[in-house]
């Protein structure tokens, strides 16, 4: 059962290099898109190397960084244009997956009735093995015992060595490539079981996600490099067109939320609080407005 994989890499050649070797030295994977989201290290030409090595390898490079988002955007389209697995596994740069995690996760979703296939993704841990907390999935409480002991329903998850079936893609469309970073993944992903399709957590499939902290993305905690305030723009703007999406009671308590946060801002101890409240106004206030289309699987 062949798979094809997209990596999404920016400015990190030491992980992207761990993260190549190990999804090259895997039998199932017959493609590797790579979406170099125009790195200005030396990325461009260690993947020059790994193309004239390796004939798995396809490089698309970004005429600007699309973020996130936009790199797993533009994977799964060459995907889509240009592979012949009928499944792929989406991860980034820092993501270093394995033989037995990709066995079990095909093996999880093939249990699971074809037309219920949405994606599989395995326990992601951080270098200590500890659970890695950014990317724990939701879960939904639904017995899926039958289709194996370490099987559980999950409405959202992370674009950490996550497999899709070919048809899901299709029949969904592509992430939303406007996201930016942060968000994408749970918006794709909630929009995939929101369609009927299952998404289920293959416990036993572990997987290693090398982040450089093992930390949430919280705005309160960002007290050292006043730069990455900035980011959490995209954090509060696309978390509004997440929740619109997910009904009026849920769009109305994120509402009601960002009072709570422009409190805690305020009131607990965190350094930049001025630039913190302005970006959590501006990302909000973009919420409102923000509504990009969503592309067809084409």
């Amino acid at each position: 059962m062949s798979v094809d994989a997209v990596v999404v890499t920016y400015n990190r050649v030491p992980k992207l290099v761990e993260c190549l070797e190990n999804l090259i030295s895997i039998d199932n994977v017959a493609k590797i898109f790579v979406i170099d989201n125009a790195s200005t290290d030396s990325t461009k030409d260690v993947l020059q190397e790994f193309s004239e090595k390796s004939a798995k390898i396809e490089v698309t490079r970004t005429k600007k960084n699309l973020g996130g988002a936009g790199g797993f955007n533009t994977g799964l389209k060459c995907f889509l244009d240009r592979g012949r697995s009928d499944f792929v596994w989406l991860m980034d740069d820092d993501t270093v997956p394995g033989q037995k995690s990709l066995a079990l996760l095909l093996e999880g979703l093939h249990s699971l009735p074809k037309d219920r296939r949405g994606f599989a993704v395995g326990k992601t841990v951080w270098t200590d093995g500890n659970r890695t907390k950014m990317n724990i999935p939701v879960y939904v409480d639904s017995d899926l015992s039958e289709f194996g002991d370490d099987i559980r329903t999950v409405k959202s998850a992370s674009f950490v060595a996550i497999l899709f079936p070919k048809e899901t893609v299709a029949a969904v469309g592509l992430p939303i490539k406007e996201f930016f970073i942060w968000g994408d993944d749970v918006e794709y992903t909630s929009r995939i079981t929101r369609f009927g399709f299952w998404g289920i957590e293959v416990q036993n499939a572990e997987i290693l996600h090398k982040m450089g902290a093992n930390n949430e993305t919280n705005i309160l905690n960002e007290n050292e490099n006043a730069d990455r305030i900035e980011r959490y723009f995209y954090d509060f703007r696309n978390r509004m067109y997440i929740s619109r999406h997910e009904g009026l009671g849920r769009y109305i308590r994120t509402i009601i939320g960002r009072f709570f946060w422009a409190a805690k801002l305020v009131c607990l101890p965190t350094k930049f609080k001025a630039r913190k409240l302005k970006i959590l106004i501006k990302g909000t206030l973009a919420g409102f407005t923000f509504n990009p289309p969503v592309e067809k699987g084409e």
